[in-house]
């Protein structure tokens, strides 16, 4: 009996060490438990000109097991810098894999994309996370608090190019790019109900003239599809944003971002916003001054040009994207800025200017 009593200790402190030492092999440097899972649910977005569907599509651990399929939530409704609908799919473990087979419909082209993803990578991301505005305390002060993604946003766009990006409350992060390979896919097999009558070119032109616009149908027949934009949005770039106040006295106090390759974030301080980032170039920028606010849209080839001409006139310097309001913020010009060079922006709309 004494022997039994022993040996059920025994095990009792073997199944307490095991959980310790399991406890320990997942804490951080501050003690604080690592956590390997995060919730997410997984959307489709692609060009807002260039509508895409999925036909099916799977994301996998490293096991190369289930966790989650791709929505199938009908055309994209979205844009390239937004999250597609949420349809009900998503997951808690780190997908390692991505299987997806869409169609585009400006292309009028079945793709594929079949391929790893990285899962260290996207296992930081989450554990890093962002600082998100809390609720206000006793004092009415809005404390800044720990957040982290979740979403998965799989997207789209012409010539095979696949972007994934994790999102969540205002901040989006790209995790990779991929190349999707065309291949035939049967209609009858993607259309739920199939139309033995029809066509694989009677079907795509059908889709073709349903989903895409009369303005992006000109610009096709004009100018052509224009590949190799979305992989010109990647391109980073040292800059920041500076105020030029008529007083010399305001000055940006906090932004919102989104930028043309998909990623977005809040800077929520001047100190984080006179910093200089490498960054994608700015599509549509929300700024905090002292007392006024203004949110203004950038165009996405004079950026690329003027930023581009900046880089090889100075190609390791930082660049200067310089806002001058009127005096009473009723409008603004900007000026992209590097060392003695000066370009004035002429493509930009400030969407709206309100406070004060």
């Amino acid at each position: 009996m004494k022997f039994g009593v022993a040996r059920i200790n025994f095990i009792r402190l073997v199944i307490s060490t095991i959980i310790l030492l399991s406890l320990l092999h997942n804490c951080g440097k501050e003690g604080k438990i690592v956590k390997h899972k995060f919730p997410y649910m997984v959307t489709m977005s692609a060009p807002k000109e260039y509508p895409i569907e999925v036909h099916i599509g799977v994301l996998k651990d490293e096991k190369k097991e289930l966790i989650c399929g791709v929505p199938k939530a009908g055309v994209t409704t979205g844009s390239w810098q937004y999250d597609g609908v949420e349809a009900g799919q998503g997951g808690s473990r780190i997908p390692s894999h991505l299987d997806l087979t869409y169609v585009s419909y400006a292309e009028k082209k079945f793709w594929r994309v079949d391929a790893d993803l990285p899962k260290e990578k996207i296992l930081q991301l989450f554990r890093e996370g962002f600082m998100v505005e809390g609720n206000p305390d006793s004092n009415g002060e809005i404390p800044w608090e720990e957040s982290t993604y979740d979403g998965i946003t799989i997207g789209a766009a012409p010539g095979g190019v696949v972007v994934v990006w994790l999102s969540g409350n205002h901040h989006r992060r790209e995790v990779c790019r991929l190349q999707a390979k065309e291949i035939s896919v049967d209609k009858n097999k993607f259309r739920p109900h199939p139309q033995y009558d029809e066509t694989q070119e009677q079907f795509f032109d059908k889709k073709y003239s349903i989903n895409i616009s009369d303005s992006t149908k000109t610009a096709i027949v004009k100018t052509g599809i224009p590949f190799g934009s979305w992989d010109k949005y990647r391109e980073k770039y040292t800059y920041r944003f500076v105020l030029a106040p008529y007083d010399n006295k305001d000055k940006i106090t906090g932004l919102y971002r989104i930028n043309y390759n998909g990623e977005s974030e809040i800077l929520m301080n001047a100190k984080s916003v006179e910093t200089y980032k490498s960054d994608s170039v700015p599509y549509d920028v929300n700024f905090d001054f002292t007392k006024y606010n203004a949110e203004i849209v950038f165009n996405d080839q004079e950026m690329l040009e003027v930023f581009g001409e900046m880089r090889k006139l100075y190609p390791d310097q930082p660049i200067d994207i310089v806002l001058v309001p009127d005096f009473m913020y009723n409008d603004f010009k900007v000026v992209v800025q590097c060392k003695d060079k000066k370009i004035a922006l002429e493509k930009f709309k400030v969407k709206r200017i309100w406070g004060g």
